[in-house]
């Protein structure tokens, strides 16, 4: 399942980076392709929590554009929903995280947190060019498990991107072996071919 949101002109490297998968030879689901399972009796957020719990392998890519789907003020997005409900089933994963998210993430800690990385109450952030919600940082947080003291931190590894060639370089990386990946992977179904 690959997860990320698509705002932003990000269409077509979706549609790049699935068929590069399909290439592979994976079954891809993705809700901007529609290959992703719907059940009309669900939610569209329901629907994607329900196709990441049936999964095998999970890819998200963390834009500096946060998504739809958010409930509430202050809610999350589906995107981010998926990330951490990926995280609490320790499914197979992988990240990667746009540079400007990773910048954004350098340069406001220190006005988003204090030293012991209590979040500043006070701390505002408006919407811009580059980057329209400060919660694509609390998605990148969440991905590289900051809460865990570093020592005891797994399934952390947050890719680095800035274009496409990127990522492409990176999935050939991780998925060109599928026998690698099954063998490192316990896989229930058979969705890998």
């Amino acid at each position: 399942m690959i997860a990320s949101t698509v705002y932003g002109g990000f269409d077509r490297d979706i549609e790049q980076i699935c068929a590069t998968l399909k290439g592979l030879g994976y079954e891809v689901w993705n809700s901007h392709l529609g290959t992703m399972p719907v059940y009309s009796n669900m939610s569209a957020l329901d629907n994607c929590i329900k196709a990441v719990s049936e999964c095998d392998l999970f890819l998200s890519i963390i834009r500096p554009f946060y998504g739809s789907g958010i409930e509430e003020k202050g809610g999350l997005s589906i995107t981010h929903r998926e990330i951490l409900t990926a995280i609490e089933l320790d499914k197979p994963r992988w990240f990667l995280a746009h540079h400007h998210v990773v910048f954004a993430r350098q340069i406001l800690k220190q006005f988003m947190f204090d030293e012991k990385e209590v979040p500043n109450p006070d701390f505002k952030f408006k919407k811009c060019s580059v980057m329209d919600d400060i919660k694509v940082i609390a998605m990148y947080n969440d991905a590289i498990r900051n809460h865990i003291p570093i020592k005891e931190r797994t399934g952390n590894w947050v890719q680095e991107f800035t274009k496409i060639d990127n990522i492409l370089e990176y999935i050939s990386a991780q998925f060109a072996d599928i026998k690698r990946v099954k063998s490192k992977f316990i896989i229930d179904k058979t969705t890998l071919s």
